[in-house]
């Protein structure tokens, strides 16, 4: 036993972690994942993305920093959408996503400049190289880190 488990922790570390690499995968299938985190997300997910928006001051006016201007009650859906139905996913490092979606009305603002898009940051690092099909499995892993309103 004890050999086994000094093989383990000398040879783990050493073994390939096989997470998705949004820079590596398709935008369909980072759109496809996308959709199917809008979808399944539980409320620990969804609450975690409001707290950590709420600490980037997404929510509140201030100088030189992007801010909803919707009623805070309507983001919810509008997030869920922007994730479900983005028009645009692009690759921000190793296992992290920025997935973005224009509206059309005005959702924030920065400093003068109205923005009618919103963008959410998701790190997929606990999602393996999987077929998005068999993703579901691993979908409550996935962070949901940032939503504000951009360009």
């Amino acid at each position: 036993m004890r050999r086994f488990a000094l093989f383990i922790i000398l040879f783990a570390p050493s073994l390939p972690i096989q997470a998705l690499d949004t820079r590596q995968a398709p935008p369909e299938q980072l759109l496809e994942l996308g959709g199917q985190l809008a979808a399944h997300a539980g409320s620990s997910q969804w609450q975690q993305l409001w707290q950590r928006t709420r600490a980037a001051g997404h929510l509140h006016a201030r100088p030189g920093h992007a801010y909803f201007t919707v009623p805070h009650p309507l983001l919810p859906e509008l997030a869920r959408q922007a994730l479900a139905q983005a028009d645009q996913v692009e690759p921000l490092g190793n296992t992290v996503a920025r997935y973005r979606r224009t509206f059309d009305r005005v959702i924030g603002m920065l400093d003068n400049q109205p923005l009618n898009s919103l963008c959410l940051v998701i790190d997929w690092r606990t999602l393996p190289q999987v077929q998005p099909t068999k993703a579901h499995a691993y979908l409550a892993g996935a962070s949901l880190l940032n939503s504000y309103p951009c360009e």
